[in-house]
């Protein structure tokens, strides 16, 4: 492999570079749904309020603009899942009691509103699939056979699953399941060595997944906290290709060690991650960088170019190469921001005004220390991107008005479907996106699937945060619970609770089945 040093764009060449042909949106913020304490005068929107977010979670988006995020408490006292579209949703599954243990996973999303969420510590464990337009179907997939857990579950556009798989006291695998018949497949693409000795890896962890099938992932090739890590992208017949590694496996890389928050893989072979670079006076600076497919590129580090620090978060990543992540500023506030690795630009800062249904308001905190924002945000296809905050009087930042999940609109047009339009799908759906179908037509086989209680539910309820646990900073850390359950420091539903070698490998049959992306653009 070539040396990683001389693949690098430094970054003041890469930050102050200013190519005509990057194009970052404008964005104007819609109000998804705003979260509250049962009891706050201010109430909630588009939930009833005491239906809080956990610790840590992200809210993925189609194309089209639908979204889903989980609700970790309820006045019934179970985990719940909400769905909507364009500023209009509500509570769309409440779970079953399944035990005060019981931990659900954020679910992932696809624009036929098929979701899929994992369940653990619980006495009904697996994968759980649902349509938006009919929630009382609710197929349980527990495979592989053996699987205990289920991590960083995700859905692409062709049906297809991908998380990894923790065996209880064996170890974990990056397993993708693939719609065969009226079941599944099951392809593991990388096993620790307490699943398969003959691997390489004795750590995984936490993988992305794109449309194409594709998972890229963190490895520890020998004890966990050794630094001696890569990254790799394994295809859909599960070859894989070493893209990075830390500076104890390649002494020319950039890397000191990667973080233990996932990557983010679009379906083009661009993989954005989280990192630190330890400089000359043996600081570790926490980094954003951008695989491109030819070169790893800044996109921002601790104590640059207008960024304090960079928060420790998953970033996320359309096909166009345009990634979004948390960071403070210079002043030491927090913001969201994207960048296509030649320009960044905020997309919503603490203190901002922002519109919500009670009015204009701050995004704010009433204690200055606790974060405003919470989760990690995502970003789709066109550059839209949802994020939460935390919500206040533009003059009060004493009174709480709970925390709010936002799409931020770009002002860019919605990528061209590839061949006018797959699957009988129609170009112009409700914002001018394509939409498959004509929106969530159950694109789940779920006959003979569970109807586990009812579907819709009346008066959720929200919560404060599944789990504990912290990742380190940057690498080493070992914990097996998923990242969307760790307190990871975000707002946990802020005032509302406490605290060109890598183009993909395409498959024409899966390929064909791609209707309108979350993350973008063609295979």
């Amino acid at each position: 492999m070539r040396s990683l040093l001389s693949q690098v764009v430094l970054l003041g060449s890469a930050l102050a570079a200013s190519s005509a042909l990057a194009e970052l949106p404008d964005y104007t913020l819609q109000l998804q749904a705003r979260i509250n304490l049962a009891g706050n005068p201010s109430g909630a929107y588009n939930v009833e309020p005491g239906n809080l977010l956990p610790g840590s979670y992200h809210v993925p988006l189609t194309l089209d603009r639908q979204l889903a995020f989980r609700l970790s408490i309820t006045p019934e006292g179970r985990r719940a899942l909400w769905w909507g579209q364009n500023g209009v949703g509500s509570r769309l599954y409440l779970l079953p009691d399944l035990g005060e243990d019981t931990i659900s996973s954020d679910p992932g999303l696809n624009s036929r509103g098929d979701m899929a969420f994992a369940v653990t510590y619980s006495s009904r464990n697996g994968i759980y699939l649902l349509n938006a337009s009919d929630p009382t179907q609710v197929r349980i997939v527990r495979d592989p056979i053996g699987a205990n857990s289920w991590d960083t579950l995700d859905l692409n556009e062709a049906g297809q699953l991908g998380f990894r798989v923790s065996f209880s006291g064996v170890g974990r695998a990056h397993v993708r399941l693939t719609p065969s018949g009226r079941g599944y497949a099951t392809e593991y693409l990388a096993k620790e060595q307490g699943v398969d000795p003959a691997s390489p890896y004795f750590y995984l962890y936490s993988p992305g997944f794109n449309d194409q099938g594709q998972i890229a992932g963190v490895v520890d090739l020998q004890s966990v906290g050794s630094g001696i890590q890569e990254l790799h992208v394994w295809d859909f017949e599960g070859i894989s290709q070493r893209i990075a590694a830390s500076v104890a496996v390649d002494p020319a890389s950039p890397i000191y060690r990667f973080a233990s928050v996932q990557p983010a893989l679009s379906n083009t072979g661009k993989v954005a991650f989280l990192g630190t670079f330890r400089d000359a006076q043996g600081r570790n600076l926490t980094t954003v960088w951008l695989w491109d497919g030819a070169a790893l590129k800044v996109l921002a580090q601790n104590g640059q170019d207008g960024i304090k620090e960079v928060e420790f978060f998953p970033p996320d990543i359309n096909d166009k190469g345009v990634v979004v992540f948390r960071a403070f500023d210079s002043a030491g506030m927090r913001a969201v921001w994207v960048s296509d690795g030649e320009v960044k630009k905020r997309v919503v800062s603490e203190h901002d005004i922002i519109p919500s249904d009670v009015g204009d308001a701050r995004v704010d905190q009433e204690t200055p220390t606790s974060p405003v924002f919470g989760g990690s945000p995502k970003i789709n296809a066109r550059g839209d991107v949802t994020f939460v905050a935390g919500l206040a009087p533009p003059d009060n930042d004493q009174e709480e008005w709970g925390s709010g999940i936002y799409v931020a609109q770009s002002s860019l047009p919605p990528p061209s479907p590839p061949d006018g339009g797959v699957d009988g799908g129609t170009d112009g759906g409700p914002d001018g996106g394509e939409t498959p179908d004509g929106g969530p037509d159950g694109g789940f086989d779920l006959d003979g699937g569970l109807d586990l209680d009812g579907g819709f539910q009346e008066t959720p309820d929200g919560g404060t945060g599944d789990g504990g646990g912290t990742p380190s900073d940057a690498g080493g850390n070992a914990g097996d619970a998923p990242e969307s359950e760790l307190a990871t420091g975000g707002c946990g539903g802020c005032q509302s609770a406490s605290a060109a070698s890598l183009w993909p490998w395409m498959m024409w049959g899966i390929a064909r089945l791609l209707t309108a992306r979350r993350r973008g653009g063609r295979p």
